[in-house]
C-alpha cells in the first residue's frame, strides 16, 4: 500500500510539474568549427557562432518574431523532458526483445544479408558468432553507435552544431535540455538539468520546426532495428569469421604436415596487396627447418569448388624458392641482426607470383604503348612554346606508375618466374614488398615507414607513407643503376 501511495505521489508531482508553464523559452543554436588546423589548441573545436530565439508567452502561445509554439506543444515537450525514463533498458525503449535474443541465435543469424563477405558458415564460424549474437551488450553498444552516427568531424565536414532549449520562470532557468554536438543525424542524446542522458526521439520530433533538423531520418525500431544491429554485429566480427573460414578445408590443409609445421590458417581478408579478383583464398602460414628463424612461407590457395588448390605444387617447389630467397645475402644479414623483422615468402597456388602482382609491378605492352603515346602528346607544348598549367614531370611520373608499374618493361616469361616476398617489422610497423627476379636481381617495389632495411625513406622519396622506390639490387645489396 505504501509503494502504491509513493507511485501516485510521484505521478502527481510529475503532472503538476509539467503543468507549470514557463514565462519564456530560449532556443539557442551553437555552431562549432574543427580545431584540427589550429596550432597550440587542446580543444577539439571552437564556438564560432551563437543564435538565440526567445519565445515569449502571449495569449495562449509563445512567439519569437513570426515563429510560434503552442501551449499544447510546450506541455508535451516538458512532459517528455521530465520523464527521461532512464530506468528502462535502452533496447527495450526501441522495442527490442532482449529475452528473445538470448534464446534465438540461429534465427538471428538468418537476419544476416551476407552482401559483401560471402560467408559459408561452417560449424566453427557458427559457434563463434552464436556467442556474440546472444550477448545483449553487443546490441546496446551498436544501438548507441547507430544513434550517434554523424557526431564526429570528417575530412569533408568541419562544422558541428548543438541546440539548447531553456525554460524560464521569473527570470530563472526552471528546466533545460541540450543536444549533442553533431554534423548530421539525430540530436539525441539530450542532457537535462539533472544531468540525465535522455534518448527520447519524441523530443526531437516535437522540436523539429524550431531546431532546423528537417532532414531527420525516421528512427528504426523493433524488427527493422534488430535486423540492422545484427548485420552490424556480424560485420564487425568479419575478421574473426575469416580466420575460422579455413576450417572448411582443414583436411586438405593438414596434408601439408608431411613437409611443414602449420603455424596458422585463415581466409585471406581484403584485397589489394596480395590478391584482387581471385575466388576465396586461404592463407596458410608454414614453417620447417629449411627456413631461417624469422622466415616463413605463406601459401595462398584459392578455393576450387568444395576444395582448395592442390598442395602438390607447393610441396615440390618450396625447397628451391626458399633456397633462392635465403641466398640474398644483404637481406639475410639484416634478418640475422634484426630478429623482430619477419620475411614472408608468398606462394600463390602454384607460383611465386600471381597475375595481380605482375600487373602491378610490370603492366603489359598495351599499357606501355599508352604511356609512350601520352609522353609523345606532351611534346605539343614544347613545339608551340607554350607553358602548361600543370607540372609535366609529375604528370609523366603518375602516368608511368599507372601504365608501366616500375617501368622496367620485363618480358612476361621473365616476370612470371619472379618470387614475391615481404619484410615486416612488428615494432616499428615498417613494411616492404620485394621481387626476386629470375636473374637473381632483387626489386624493391613498395615500402612503408621511415626505413627499409638500413636505408632511410628519403633515399627513395619524400613520404613516410606508402611509396614505390622501384629500385633494383644485386644479391649482395648493391643498387643497380637504371639503363
Amino acid at each position: 500500500m505504501r509503494e502504491l501511495i509513493t507511485i501516485l505521489l510521484l505521478m502527481t508531482s510529475l503532472s503538476v510539474k509539467s503543468q507549470i508553464l514557463p514565462d519564456s523559452i530560449v532556443v539557442t543554436n551553437n555552431l562549432y568549427v574543427n580545431n584540427f588546423y589550429a596550432e597550440g589548441s587542446t580543444d577539439i573545436d571552437s564556438l564560432i557562432r551563437t543564435e538565440n530565439c526567445v519565445y515569449i508567452q502571449n495569449r495562449g502561445n509563445y512567439f519569437c518574431g513570426n515563429q510560434k509554439i503552442s501551449i499544447s506543444k510546450v506541455k508535451k515537450i516538458m512532459l517528455e523532458i521530465n520523464n527521461p525514463n532512464n530506468g528502462v533498458d535502452l533496447l527495450i525503449k526501441f522495442d527490442i526483445d532482449t529475452a528473445w535474443i538470448k534464446n534465438n541465435p540461429e534465427k538471428l543469424l538468418k537476419l544476416y544479408l551476407n552482401k559483401h563477405y560471402n560467408l559459408s558458415w561452417n560449424q566453427q564460424q557458427k559457434e563463434y558468432i552464436y556467442g556474440e549474437l546472444v550477448d545483449i551488450d553487443n546490441y546496446k553498444h551498436r544501438l548507441i553507435e547507430y544513434l550517434s552516427d554523424g557526431g564526429d568531424y570528417t575530412m569533408h565536414h568541419s562544422y558541428r552544431q548543438e541546440f539548447i532549449i531553456q525554460f524560464y520562470n521569473n527570470g530563472l532557468v526552471s528546466n533545460q535540455i541540450k543536444s549533442r554536438k553533431y554534423v548530421w543525424g539525430y540530436q539525441m542524446p539530450w542532457v537535462n538539468l539533472q544531468n540525465d542522458t535522455v534518448y527520447n526521439f519524441n523530443i526531437e520530433i516535437l522540436l523539429k520546426p524550431y531546431t532546423d533538423n528537417e532532414k531527420i531520418t525516421k528512427l528504426l525500431k523493433g524488427k527493422k532495428l534488430l535486423k540492422f544491429l545484427t548485420n552490424e554485429l556480424i560485420n564487425d566480427n568479419i575478421q574473426s569469421l575469416y580466420k575460422l573460414s579455413a576450417y572448411s578445408y582443414k583436411e586438405e590443409i593438414e596434408e601439408l604436415k608431411t613437409d611443414f609445421t602449420i603455424v596458422s590458417y585463415e581466409e585471406e581478408y581484403g584485397r589489394g596487396r596480395y590478391i584482387w579478383d581471385e575466388p576465396k583464398t586461404m592463407k596458410i602460414t608454414l614453417k620447417n627447418s629449411a627456413m631461417m628463424p624469422n622466415v616463413y612461407l605463406q601459401f595462398l590457395a584459392s578455393t576450387i569448388g568444395n576444395t582448395i588448390y592442390s598442395r602438390d605444387s607447393v610441396k615440390s617447389d618450396y625447397r628451391e624458392i626458399i633456397a633462392r630467397v635465403q641466398s640474398i645475402s644483404f637481406i639475410m644479414d639484416y634478418l640475422k641482426h634484426n630478429p623482430k623483422v619477419q620475411l614472408d615468402i608468398y606462394y600463390f597456388n602454384n607460383s611465386g607470383i600471381n597475375q595481380f602482382n605482375i600487373d602491378a609491378v610490370n603492366k603489359n605492352p598495351i599499357e606501355w604503348k599508352k604511356q609512350d603515346n601520352y609522353v609523345e602528346s606532351l611534346n605539343w607544348f614544347k613545339k608551340r612554346n607554350i607553358k602548361p598549367t600543370f607540372d609535366i614531370e609529375e604528370a609523366i611520373k603518375t602516368s608511368e606508375k599507372n601504365h608501366c608499374g616500375c617501368n622496367y618493361r620485363f618480358d612476361y616469361d621473365f616476370i612470371r618466374k619472379a618470387i614475391f616476398f615481404e619484410l615486416s617489422n612488428s615494432v616499428t610497423e615498417e613494411n616492404s614488398i620485394w621481387f626476386l627476379l629470375p636473374d637473381d636481381s632483387v626489386l624493391l617495389y613498395l615500402m612503408q615507414g621511415s626505413r627499409v632495411l638500413n636505408y632511410d625513406y628519403k633515399l627513395f622519396g619524400s613520404s613516410k607513407g606508402i611509396q614505390y622506390p622501384c629500385v633494383l639490387f644485386t644479391k649482395n645489396g648493391k643498387m643497380i643503376e637504371r639503363k
